[in-house]
């Protein structure tokens, strides 16, 4: 090999990698900025990036192009484009003849419809949009006292409510109010744990029921409402359980002095709920101060888990209020046979030996 082909070959060798370097990194920038059109600008059916040319693209008058048209370089149109035009550094001209179905966009030039017709928009940008999925930051710009207003009303809110589920237990499930605060009165321990069993088989027993449905045809069908029955019975006993341990400890606070017992009934639930509610409360007008508002958080936290604990507990051990003897620490007795107080009508009467003496 001469002198003079050596020194070719190694030119060659030298400048091969930068060029394919900058090839590659002009690949991956075009990769990028097709994505932000794609994303940025809704363009649907945009080539890959391998088929983009450098340079100038024309549609010579009577060719048909079918999808969008992308050139790093100007665009001349005289024939149709059924999708968009782009050109990415250059204009867009629909000339005389030339059709464009789609839009046509223009980054860093202008969009000339020179007595050409295009269907879509004409737009022009000085540069490609940002990709849409970048993060943006989350910045809470209310000050102190306005997150401190805001936990306080969601906190009267939740505590507005469950007055409101109170007042309905009052009204229309009294009795069996009453059966779950004598549950628990009688049964505290067994409660507790009835409770905590509750909650570790709530999940399980539902994936039972929700097998059991799906042996047959209708079963299946009636899945959804039958998941649906199931959270409002759940959040039925919770409830009921929690108002009941509520109207125990608002008994301990206030005794109602002379009033009737079921203005005392009525009186120690809502002193009840105030109690949960205080604690709550005082957790959201701390929310200036995050450390205080964390302890007196996990302590309203801890102390209404084991109110709904309990609460669940006694309503499980009650059967919701309505097995009344049980709940009371009573258990039925059966009345035996003999103590029938009046004949029944069939069985023969039962015969008394007489003695001799007797007989005469």
């Amino acid at each position: 090999m001469s002198a003079q082909y050596r020194h070719l070959f190694a030119v060659l060798l030298a400048v091969a990698p930068a060029a394919l370097s900058a090839q590659a990194t002009r690949s991956a920038e075009l990769s990028r900025d097709l994505d932000r059109l794609a994303k940025g600008e809704q363009l649907a059916g945009l080539p890959p990036a391998d088929s983009v040319t450098p340079g100038s693209r024309t549609i010579p008058a009577g060719a048909t192009v079918n999808g969008t048209v992308v050139a790093r370089g100007p665009v001349e149109v005289f024939g149709r484009v059924a999708g968009s035009v782009v050109s990415l550094t250059g204009d867009v001209t629909v000339h005389r003849g030339g059709v464009v179905t789609g839009n046509a966009l223009s980054v860093g030039g202008r969009v000339i419809a020179d007595s050409g017709e295009v269907d879509g928009e004409m737009r022009t940008m000085s540069a490609l949009p940002a990709l849409v999925d970048t993060p943006a930051q989350i910045v809470d710009a209310r000050t102190g006292a306005q997150r401190t207003m805001d936990s306080a009303k969601l906190v009267a809110g939740s505590f507005g409510i469950l007055l409101i589920i109170g007042s309905g237990v009052l009204l229309f499930a009294a009795r069996n109010l009453d059966e779950v605060v004598r549950a628990i009165q009688g049964r505290f321990a067994r409660a507790f744990w009835y409770g905590v069993l509750a909650q570790v088989f709530v999940l399980p027993a539902l994936l039972v029921l929700i097998v059991a449905l799906a042996l047959t045809v209708i079963g299946i069908m009636l899945i959804p409402f039958a998941i649906v029955a199931y959270a409002i019975a759940v959040a039925g006993l919770v409830t009921l359980g929690f108002l009941a341990v509520a109207r125990l400890i608002g008994s301990a606070v206030w005794r109602g002095g002379g009033a009737s017992e079921r203005t005392r009934a009525t009186g120690a639930l809502f002193m009840g709920i105030a109690v949960f509610f205080g604690l709550w409360l005082v957790a959201a007008l701390l929310a200036w101060a995050p450390l205080a508002a964390t302890v007196v958080r996990a302590a309203a936290l801890a102390a209404s888990w084991a109110a709904i604990t309990l609460g669940l507990g006694a309503t499980i051990l009650s059967r919701a209020g309505t097995h009344r003897r049980l709940a009371g620490g009573v258990r039925p007795v059966e009345l035996a046979a003999w103590q029938t107080p009046t004949p029944v009508s069939g069985v023969a009467a039962a015969r008394r030996t007489v003695g001799a003496t007797e007989a005469r």
